[in-house]
């Protein structure tokens, strides 16, 4: 990765975490220059389009960094779809224990939210942001023996099923919701195959 790349990644990365700790109307561009240690030249040299520029690609990237780790340490782990989206579960309630920092799932949603009050661009790419993740658990599902009606049909239901409930653990700071997945699921799911 060159300079000029690496410096775009630093804006993107802090950005994401300081809107996912304070949300867009909480973060101003002088807070996120000074997180990054760059002028403010430097931050319109690559965000010409200013906060709400950023505040798009935050989005777009948060969904890119979430797919190819879903792809890599979720979808790997089987052709049962049960076991699939149990484990991703799992994992999340895993992050949810060690409160890790920028769930890139929650990033999305945060920003989802505010989007209806800060652009219709924003509001834009969180729409497709979602979509984009119907398909990604749709694809996964006909890998495992759906066929497409059925697997567009419960990947709007394991969207709802796993993201809501990583919310509610969030707040709540308890994954036991998460976990308690495992039991419903088998009858949630049923075996296409």
């Amino acid at each position: 990765m060159n300079h000029s790349a690496e410096k775009r990644e630093l804006i993107l990365k802090n950005a994401s975490m300081l809107f996912s700790q304070k949300g867009y109307f909480g973060v101003g561009i002088n807070e996120i220059v000074s997180a990054c240690d760059i002028p403010k030249g430097s931050f319109y040299h690559y965000f010409p389009g200013g906060k709400n520029q950023l505040a798009v690609e935050v989005v777009h990237d948060a969904y890119n960094k979430m797919e190819m780790g879903i792809r890599k340490n979720i979808f790997s782990v089987s052709e049962s779809a049960v076991e699939v989206f149990c484990w991703m579960a799992e994992c999340l309630a895993r992050d949810i224990d060690e409160r890790r920092e920028g769930l890139k799932s929650l990033i999305i949603t945060f920003m989802g939210i505010e989007a209806t009050y800060i652009s219709e661009e924003l509001a834009v790419a969180s729409k497709e942001v979602y979509h984009k993740w119907e398909v990604l658990y749709s694809e996964k599902l006909m890998q495992c023996g759906y066929d497409e009606v059925n697997a567009e049909r419960y990947s709007k239901m394991l969207l709802t099923l796993i993201h809501g409930n990583l919310i509610s653990c969030w707040i709540s700071k308890d994954s036991t919701n998460l976990r308690n997945i495992k039991n419903l699921l088998p009858n949630l799911l049923p075996d296409e195959k």
